[in-house]
């Protein structure tokens, strides 16, 4: 698997996530999201924690000819992620 990676300072959204992840399904059914939390902390009550973020996509998606895909895939979760 091809892994894109992004890191934001808040975590996005729960519809935000939801959303993004059902534009990936609708247009690349091969790849997946996930995100974790790098820092995780309690306090203060809203985290200032990492975020990290990434799509992970078949091997091929990696390739050269494949640049434009990914470039889409990236733009989607940049406006669908960022608050």
């Amino acid at each position: 698997m091809s892994k894109f990676l992004y890191l934001t300072a808040n975590k996005p959204s729960r519809k935000a996530s939801r959303a993004f992840t059902a534009w990936l399904q609708d247009n690349d059914p091969d790849c997946s999201f996930v995100e974790i939390n790098v820092d995780r902390r309690s306090q203060p009550p809203q985290n200032g924690g990492r975020y990290q973020g990434w799509v992970e996509g078949p091997p091929a998606w990696g390739d050269e000819i494949h640049t434009q895909h990914r470039q889409a895939v990236f733009a989607a979760a940049r406006s669908m992620l960022a608050d």
